[in-house]
Parts: C-alpha cells; structure tokens; sequence
C-alpha cells in the first residue's frame, strides 16, 4: 500500500513555502505539488500531534480549516486515483502514469507530460521566444536549430530501441543516456563533436523536465550523469597571412559571387568575427579606423581595429560589406575559392572521430577551409605576432583562455617559432666560470 506524506519543501523558509504531497510505494516515489503554500510557523510537523502535516490550529492562520480541507481532497483524490489505476491495469502505475493520473483527477487545464519526447516538443515552443538571461537578447536561432534536431534523433532512437515512439521518464535512467550516445555514434555514424553537441541538449531537457517535478533516474541527474564526449584530436586549420594575401590576390572579377565571398572571407580573417555578424555589419558600425558592433552571440559590444585587407574590401563596394548569402551557401563556396590558391594545394593528414574509429586521410589543405576558418585564422595569426590573449579576446569574446586557445593552431615550427622570440635565447654568456 502507498503511503502518503505532506511535506513543506523548505522548513526554514523565512515566508511562505509550498508544500508537496509525497507518495511512496515499493521503490517508487512521486513528489505532486499541492499548489498549497504556508509559513512553516503555522506548520505542525510533530507525530501524534492533532493536525500532523496540516495547517495548525491557530487564530494566527484563521483560514488553517479550509486549507487543510484542501490537502485532505487532495489526498483523497491521489489515493483514489492510485486504486483506479492498479484496478484497470492489474498493476502498480509508474510516477509518471500516476502523475498523469493526478492532473486528470484534479482537473488540471494543462497536464504534465509523461514521456521525455513530448515534454521535449513542449520545451521547445515555449524557448522560442525566451530571451538569453544575462542581456535579455532573444537566443541564437543555432540554439534553436539544436533543440530540433535532438528532439528529431530522441524520437529515432525511440522507434529504433522500440520503445514504441515513447520514452517515459520513468525510463530516463543511465541505459537510456548511453544507448542513446551509442545510437549517435554507431547507427547514425556522427562525428564525436556532434554526439556531444546533441548529448548537451539532452543534458538541459532532462535538467528541466526535473525543474518541473518529474523524476528520473538519480545516476541520470547527478554531475557527470550525462557524459559530453570531445574530440580533441580533431585537425584544425587557419590560413597565414601569406595565404589570406595569396586568396586576395585572386582575380575574380569573372565571377561576382565567388569575388563576394572571397571578400567577405578576407574580412571574417580580419576581424575575428562570427559570420552571423559579418552580414550585420553597416556602414554605422564603421567610425574612422574602427569597427564597432554588439556581437549576436554574446550581446557585448566589441571594438576591433581596421586591417589594411578590410580597409581594401569596404573601399571595393563603396563603404559597404559586401552582399552575403547563407552561411551554409558561402562554405560551399569559399572551398571553391580556397582550391584556387597556389598555397593550399600542400595535402596534410587530416583525422578525426566518426563513429566512434578514429580515421585518417590525406586532404589538400583548401578541402578544410571553412567560413569558421577565418575566425580561427584570426585567432592564430595575432596570437603567433605576440598580441595578449586577454587582447584577442576582448574581439573574439571567448569567457576564457581555455576556449580561446581551442582557435589557436600551430604546429611544430611554429611553436618553435615562439619559443626562439623568447628573451631567454639572448642571455648573456658569463665571463666568469660558472661554479
């Protein structure tokens, strides 16, 4: 039989703390809001006491007869709910199925969604018009983009592991959270990047679906309950300034569209910016020898100094950036470009993670080029002419060094390169024998 508790969710609140109706049967629990909120003064908590988990007794809290009546409803309600669940299935309900049960019997308008996939759709909608907390701008369409796409593979996976198209939150536990690693990395042979990307969106649904009383399993929640995987092998590329010089060189005065997306390319390599904000540019952001512009992602604004290539491309089209397309139209586009420069036809080993093997191939190096390859271009190319990090991040905006260095990418000689601008290498010989 299920035993029935009310419990006020802090006993130390200072003001008003709601108070939840706590079931417990075999090794299930399920934690119902009541809607009910008391001061925990006006609170008897005593065993044997008259009133024991009700509202006191008290001139204090002269309502204290209609509100316990309310609990005692409540409880009445759950516990006829619990009994007309085992009757019609033959068993006891999940937390969830007897959640379900609860908001149909106390009427409530919206209920609470039993199963991950559709708290997941819910979830969704209603971000579409939340707003990033710290500067109160709407969210990036690419966090949007992510949620989707995690809600399209979860109901994949669920078909696949035949779960019948549902995923109970009763089923939420450490299996699930790995199966469904494993189905992005063996069925759907995702990068090891990817898999983490959408094991991160998995990680904030869940996170909220318990912010809003459902249950799942405790391995699931806790910290590490749901591993990121990163490749950090994975090979990067930026483009020297010999070889961004090379790419300006190009005569493609034949071909606007490629001449457009070269241009803008040259400026994203020079200014550090995400492509989001490259097309955003005007001729307002411009003042004398300065670029100034809220950044899309962060909402800071950022001060990043005219290079003399941006200087050449905004005298090319008047003052103006030049016309952009998608972002997913000038990757493919800016490769055509790349393959066009002496420089990048030098074939490297190129490696990573997919489907859980790492592999290797020898690519020419304009085959990586990507929109992206301009922002870690400029990264690398300021780092290694000795720049501070904290003043390459003040254009990049990343939070931290640790970020910030994931941009960088140099190889042996350029390491070595660094190390010999050390003053180290000048000390002086010492004249007398050194004991």
């Amino acid at each position: 039989m299920p035993k029935y508790n009310f419990n006020l969710r802090n006993a130390s609140a200072d003001g008003p703390t709601p108070i939840n109706l706590v079931i417990r049967w075999g090794n299930r629990r399920l934690v119902y809001p009541t809607g009910e909120k008391v001061p925990p003064c006006y609170w008897c908590d005593k065993p044997g006491q008259r009133n024991f988990q009700r509202a006191k007794e008290t001139k204090s809290f002269p309502e204290h007869p209609e509100f316990n009546d309310r609990l005692n409803d409540l409880l009445l309600k759950a516990s006829t709910a619990f009994r007309n669940f085992k009757t019609d299935e033959g068993r006891d309900p999940e937390p969830d199925e007897l959640r379900l049960a609860m908001d149909k019997a106390t009427g409530k308008v919206e209920q609470q969604e039993t199963d991950l996939l559709r708290f997941i759709a819910k979830y969704n909608k209603d971000r579409e018009g939340a707003v990033n907390k710290k500067d109160g701008r709407a969210l990036h369409p690419t966090y949007h983009g992510r949620n989707r796409l995690t809600l399209e593979l979860l109901t994949g996976y669920a078909a696949k592991s035949r779960r019948g198209g549902r995923i109970p939150f009763a089923k939420v536990d450490k299996a699930f959270v790995d199966g469904f690693a494993n189905y992005l990395t063996t069925t759907k042979k995702l990068a090891t990047n990817t898999v983490g990307k959408y094991m991160r969106a998995l990680r904030e649904f869940i996170g909220a679906a318990v912010d809003a009383g459902h249950e799942v399993s405790p391995a699931v929640v806790k910290r590490g309950g749901i591993g990121i995987p990163e490749d950090t092998n994975i090979t990067k590329i930026a483009l020297s300034p010999h070889e961004l010089a090379a790419m300006l060189a190009l005569d493609l005065s034949d071909n606007p569209r490629l001449d457009r997306t070269r241009d803008l390319f040259i400026v994203g390599a020079w200014t550090g910016l995400r492509f989001g904000d490259l097309v955003r540019i005007q001729p307002e952001h411009i003042e004398g020898d300065y670029i100034h512009i809220h950044t899309g992602k962060t909402g800071e604004e950022v001060t990043i100094p005219l290079h003399s290539h941006v200087r050449y491309v905004l005298a090319k089209y008047g003052g103006k950036m030049p016309p952009a397309k998608s972002n997913q139209g000038q990757n493919k586009d800016i490769k055509t470009v790349a393959a066009m420069v002496p420089q990048l036809q030098k074939r490297i080993m190129v490696g990573r993670t997919v489907g859980g093997k790492r592999k290797e191939e020898a690519k020419a190096k304009w085959e990586l080029v990507a929109t992206h390859t301009a922002r870690r271009s400029f990264a690398t190319n300021y780092y290694l002419d000795g720049m501070p990090i904290r003043t390459i991040r003040a254009i990049t905006g990343h939070r931290t060094d640790a970020v910030f260095l994931r941009y960088v990418v140099l190889d042996g000689k350029e390491h070595a390169t660094l190390l010999g601008k050390s003053k180290l290498n000048k000390m002086p010989v010492p004249l007398k024998k050194v004991v």
